[in-house]
């Protein structure tokens, strides 16, 4: 972790966001244990203009941009930069941001190292209101085996407030970061490697579906057959804006059924509410 914040360092005291932090951003310079950790995906960062304050930066948020454009930029349908999962709070309520939202997506690197799950939990309006609660779980398993220095600067990472979160200097500085040896015990923590495991899985499931429908054998298949038969679907929203995004939207529901807290259970029953899911359950149990 110290060596990602060190790498956003640089980036903020060269006045560069990055905007689009998360595990596929982090890479390893060799095979060894020890190898370096690289940083890389800068399609979306954005260079702070002269004369701008360091913390903020004008928003920039365009409604109409197009499919390609949006995924170069890493854009959501309203426009809004990063990967909605890894989105700081400001983001996602399309307030001006800076250098914070950065920091909080350190925030959600490092739940995922101690942890192996994500913070925030669904798809769609269901996630974005998880992230601006700014409720964190911190109970249970593995957390119980989890230093309170490490649980201190993970609360000072995702501090809902950008001005009430820690710089990546202060970051840099705190005792789990800085006195590692003193602070953060070195203890194998299985159940986080288990759960690190099924999340590349799931990561690596979405690729192979972007990959598919990124086939023309797919854009030939709908648009000779599946739209000639059916006239009131848009290729456009049958392929990756529609159909696709609809697949991914529901690994990502399953995700919240299997491994969200029971004690979420409001939480869990809207899920289980979702029309879409339950039509595509509906068609995979057909499948299988």
């Amino acid at each position: 972790m110290r060596q990602v914040l060190e790498a956003v360092r640089y980036c903020h005291e060269n006045d560069i966001l990055h905007r689009d932090l998360k595990p596929q951003r982090l890479l390893l310079a060799t095979t060894e244990n020890s190898a370096p950790v690289k940083l890389s995906g800068f399609a979306a960062a954005l260079r702070i203009p002269n004369g701008l304050c360091d913390d903020y930066v004008v928003h920039d948020y365009r409604s109409d941009i197009g499919t390609n454009g949006k995924f170069y930029l890493k854009c959501d349908e309203l426009g809004r930069i990063g990967t909605s999962h890894f989105m700081a709070p400001e983001i996602v309520l399309k307030a001006p941001y800076g250098k914070p939202a950065d920091v909080w997506s350190c925030g959600v690197l490092l739940y995922v190292l101690l942890t192996g799950t994500l913070p925030f939990y669904g798809t769609n309006k269901w996630l974005y209101e998880s992230i601006c609660s700014g409720k964190v779980n911190m109970v249970g398993r593995p957390w119980d085996i989890i230093s309170g220095h490490a649980k201190d600067l993970l609360n000072k990472m995702l501090a809902l407030k950008p001005s009430d979160r820690v710089t990546v200097d202060e970051a840099l500085e705190h005792p789990w970061i800085k006195d590692r040896e003193l602070y953060a015990p070195k203890m194998h923590l299985q159940e986080t490697v288990d759960e690190l495991t099924k999340f590349n899985t799931r990561r690596k499931l979405k690729g192979a579906v972007i990959a598919a429908v990124s086939s023309p054998k797919w854009t030939s298949y709908y648009s000779d057959s599946y739209v000639a038969n059916n006239p009131d679907y848009d290729l456009e929203e049958i392929t990756s804006t529609g159909a696709v995004s609809a697949v991914l939207d529901s690994l990502d529901d399953i995700h919240c059924l299997t491994d969200c807290p029971e004690r979420d259970r409001e939480f869990l029953m809207s899920v289980l509410d979702d029309t879409q899911l339950r039509k595509l359950l509906n068609v995979s149990n057909r499948i299988l």
